[in-house]
């Protein structure tokens, strides 16, 4: 019997990849913001039933206002600012909506706003609107390892000089159209703000570590392989993946030799935004205080998907107590 192995499909060079995390913003029912992200949450949905889209500029109000705080580079104050944005329905649910819609109503008696928000760009496409951001801007949809595929080309974007900043998240509603099988499908949205440069009074840096597609049972030798790529072991591991994956979370915590957080155990299934998800709870946990300019916690976000893999590092330089 042949042993199962792991094929790179995309290896990020150790230091040039890394960026600064400039604002986040989370809009999850129970989530007040990134400390919530912290501490369990039972609750998957919110009171009132709203698009994927909305949920998307919610969190992308947020980011934008907390970007704004700390660097006067802000998105839409010079320098162009690019989109990347993961979602789980791509506009499907507005999509149904209008065609139950057209037949009832009649075509002259539904409103052509909605066909923005119905096309499978609808998340990004909403965010890159709203704010009047003139960077490129790119749709990704998929499993959790979507999202955080979304942060890696970010990544691509900033370190190839394309743009100045990027507006990244990921979105999901409980809509018909999204499959859950087995998980307990959760809603809402979150988004981070990511610059080449560190902004004033921040140190949060991301760096993507490994992108590859895993054969059965491979999982092992991808998070060996990540671990060899860091710069040190990881305080901590955030890991995404379907419910349905019968990959024992706890042996990876094990292998890393880490405390575990996992994202569909705090908040329930987010597709695609699970990935983004991970990534903003992985900033969280680097936000601790502590000495003055001393090396904060390492995370190490694991991203699962159907055969796909994406491995995300998260370090932070601390600015004393908070």
């Amino acid at each position: 019997m042949r042993p199962e192995s792991v094929r790179t499909v995309l290896r990020a060079p150790a230091r040039q990849t890394a960026v600064a995390v400039a604002g986040l913003g989370v809009r999850l029912p129970g989530a007040a913001g990134p400390s919530g992200l912290l501490a369990p949450s039972a609750l998957r949905r919110f009171a009132y039933e709203a698009p994927e889209h909305e949920h998307a500029l919610a969190a992308a109000t947020d980011a934008i206002a907390a970007a704004s705080t700390r660097t006067p580079g802000v998105p839409g104050a010079g320098g162009s600012t690019a989109t990347v944005w993961a979602s789980s329905t791509a506009g499907l649910a507005a999509y149904a909506q209008t065609c139950a819609d057209i037949p009832e109503f009649g075509p002259g008696r539904v409103s052509p706003r909605r066909t923005a928000h119905s096309a499978f760009t609808a998340p990004v496409t909403a965010v890159s609107v709203r704010f009047g951001l003139d960077g490129p801007y790119l749709n990704v949809t998929g499993e959790q390892d979507a999202g955080a595929h979304a942060v890696t080309e970010a990544v691509r974007m900033l370190t190839r000089g394309r743009c100045e900043r990027v507006v990244v998240g990921g979105s999901a509603d409980t809509s018909a159209w999204r499959s859950c099988p087995g998980g307990d499908p959760a809603e809402g949205a979150l988004c981070a703000v990511l610059q080449r440069h560190a902004p004033y009074g921040g140190g949060v840096t991301v760096r993507p570590v490994l992108r590859a597609r895993t054969a059965r049972n491979g999982i092992d030798a991808f998070v060996r392989s990540c671990l060899e790529r860091l710069d040190g072991p990881p305080d901590h591991l955030v890991l995404s993946a379907p419910a349905t994956d019968t990959r024992d979370a706890g042996a990876l915590g094990l292998l890393c030799a880490a405390p575990l957080l996992r994202v569909e155990e705090r908040f329930g299934d987010l597709g695609a935004a699970g990935g983004v998800a991970a990534l903003v709870s992985a900033v969280a946990l680097t936000a601790a205080p502590g000495p003055l300019e001393q090396p904060g916690p390492r995370v190490l976000v694991l991203a699962l998907g159907s055969g796909n893999a994406v491995a995300v590092e998260v370090t932070s330089r601390r600015k004393g107590p908070r």
